[in-house]
Parts: C-alpha cells; structure tokens; sequence
C-alpha cells in the first residue's frame, strides 16, 4: 500500500523512514519531493564509459538529451517494512525530462543517485530545486534488507 502524507509522518516519528534535511512542504499526499545535490556526473558519449564529475555551487549547465548523474540534497534510511520508488515530478516529465525506472530497497541508507536524462534542448539544473517524487510502500518486513555496495553512499556514486 502506498502511504500516504500521514502515514509517512507517522513513519517519520516511528523511526521507519529518516529523512535529511527533511522539508515539510516537500511531503505532498502520496510522496515526498527530494532536491537535487552538489554533485553531477555528465555521462559523455564515446566508444566506453566516460564521466565527467562536476560540483553545483548554484547551478550547472546540461547538454541536450544527455545523460546526468545526479544526487539528491537529502538523505534517507528506509526501515526493513518500507520500500521507496522514484518518479520523476511531472513538471519535469513535461519539460522532456526522464529517468530510468528506480527502487530504493527496504534498509536502504544514504543518499541516493538518480539517471536523469535531460530533454532535447540544452538546459540548467539548479541545487536544491524539486526534481524527484519519492512514492513510499508498506512491505512485508525483509529478512535481508539491503546491504549492497552503494549502502550509506553519501555522495555521487558511478555504477560498477
């Protein structure tokens, strides 16, 4: 079941769902909006994989249908019972933004890093503005939350 803006306060003071900097106008009915970080990764075209890391001081500048790497401003811990999906918000999705389907495992820690893929024209990305929806479910608690390689990651992390 996908909590609700109660229910994920209610998760809140319980100890299932830690979230920081937590922002109470992020919590929307279904969801909490998380921000874009200091850290970027322009993925750059070419025969094997090339990243080019850059810090956001304020904003950074985006070529077109490129491939960012990105970490969120917050950071979150998932209890075992609790499972979290990320969205794109739909004021993004309509600009022509999109990002790879994502599941943030029950136990996960730390903070995460989304593939953006940013529209057909050029664009800013700036810190700290909404750029994902975090959707949050209730889950049979796991016998083996997560524990994997980017577990308590608190800055950008490229794939293996």
């Amino acid at each position: 079941m996908i909590l609700s803006d109660g229910k994920i306060l209610e998760a809140m003071r319980a100890g299932r769902l830690k979230i920081d900097p937590f922002d109470a106008s992020s919590v929307t009915p279904n969801g909490v909006d998380f921000h874009l970080g200091d850290e970027v990764a322009m993925i750059r075209p070419g025969g094997e994989y090339r990243a080019e890391r850059t810090r956001v001081e304020g904003e950074v500048q985006a070529e077109s249908d490129s491939l960012v790497l990105a970490s969120t401003l917050e950071a979150i811990s998932l209890g075992p019972d609790l499972v979290g999906l990320v969205n794109l918000r739909s004021t993004y999705a309509r600009l022509g933004y999109s990002i790879s389907p994502t599941v943030v495992d029950a136990g996960y820690s730390g903070r995460l890093t989304i593939q953006v893929r940013t529209p057909p024209y050029p664009v800013t990305m700036k810190k700290g503005e909404r750029i994902w929806h975090l959707v949050f479910l209730d889950c049979h608690a796991s016998s083996k939350p997560y524990g994997g390689r980017y577990q308590n990651m608190f800055g950008l992390m490229e794939g293996k």
